[in-house]
């Protein structure tokens, strides 16, 4: 019987699948999901005492904020299908 992956665990799959990326634009892919997802960021804020929480941190302690796993997999695997084909991101998480 097949186990059910956690939102953590899924946001692993699509960071491992995309190392380099994330290794280049961590803290700017976090400002640009936070954007969208900023209760959860906030609270994960909140948890961990850091200003600005990973995009892993929020999937991880923030799960229970984010009321579509679906919606917040597929915003994070659309940053890394716009940054492979050459776009930036900026440091507030905006495109440019």
């Amino acid at each position: 019987m097949a186990t059910k992956q956690s939102l953590y665990d899924k946001a692993l799959d699509i960071m491992q699948s995309n190392e380099s990326l994330y290794d280049r634009w961590e803290n700017a892919i976090a400002a640009h999901m936070a954007k969208e997802w900023a209760n959860a960021f906030a609270v994960v804020a909140k948890i961990s005492g850091s200003d600005s929480p990973t995009v892993m941190e929020v999937a991880d302690m923030g799960s229970d904020e984010i009321q579509d796993n679906a919606k917040f997999l597929s915003d994070l695997q659309e940053v890394f299908k716009t940054l492979a084909k050459g776009c930036q991101l900026d440091n507030e998480g905006n495109w440019i």
